[in-house]
């Protein structure tokens, strides 16, 4: 497999780039894109062979799951029965932002939810039109890729298309957190500290 590379930079061809990476994620292509943090492999969950080659291609422990990525706030009301005042803030607060909460659900599973601060990653979520699922674009257990040279390194034949939007700007991953009643616990620290959460959850700040 030839892996395609697109340039977002040329503002003529974005609109085209990202409609072709929606079609190839719709066909149950993997797709790898740009956000805030780090690059995203991204698969449509509901094609059980395209999430089974995430896990084979990052080559992921299974017991770990994939976390569906949105691009509006209403989106979690579609897969979330149940919103706790602590996960409405922390929504309120830190999305669009660099924080995957794992929401509990009632029939005893639960599902992790990002919101991205990225208009790449938002866009080709939009004009998809069918849940995706991601996870860092890189091996399990090596650092996570932050432009698309890395993550040719690592896919160059093993995945389909990259959206090439350059370095991403924090360079760092999103933080995961897990939410049980009003409390949340840190599941991967990342970019948001576990002190900026509490702080902004207790005095209400709004984050920079």
């Amino acid at each position: 497999m030839e892996t395609i590379v697109l340039n977002l930079k040329d503002q003529n061809l974005y609109s085209k780039h990202i409609e072709l990476a929606a079609q190839a994620l719709k066909g149950g292509e993997l797709v790898v894109f740009p956000t805030e943090t780090v690059y995203g492999l991204g698969a449509h969950r509901d094609n059980a062979k395209a999430v089974e080659r995430i896990y084979k291609v990052k080559k992921r422990v299974e017991e770990k799951q994939l976390t569906l990525m949105i691009a509006d706030p209403d989106e979690a009301k579609k897969y979330v029965d149940h919103f706790s005042n602590t996960a409405k803030r922390l929504m309120k607060l830190f999305w669009p932002g660099a924080l995957a909460i794992i929401f509990p659900l009632k029939d005893g599973s639960d599902i992790s939810i990002r919101l991205p601060d990225n208009t790449v990653a938002r866009d080709l979520i939009r004009a998809t039109k069918v849940p995706v699922v991601t996870t860092s674009a890189n091996i399990s257990g090596y650092p996570p890729s932050t432009d698309a040279q890395q993550v040719l390194m690592d896919f160059r034949g093993k995945i389909h298309m990259i959206l090439d939007g350059g370095s991403t700007r924090f360079r760092s991953p999103s933080t995961v957190i897990r939410l049980k009643d009003e409390t949340f616990e840190i599941i991967r620290q990342g970019i948001i500290s576990e002190t900026m959460i509490r702080s902004c959850l207790e005095n209400n700040f709004v984050k920079v």
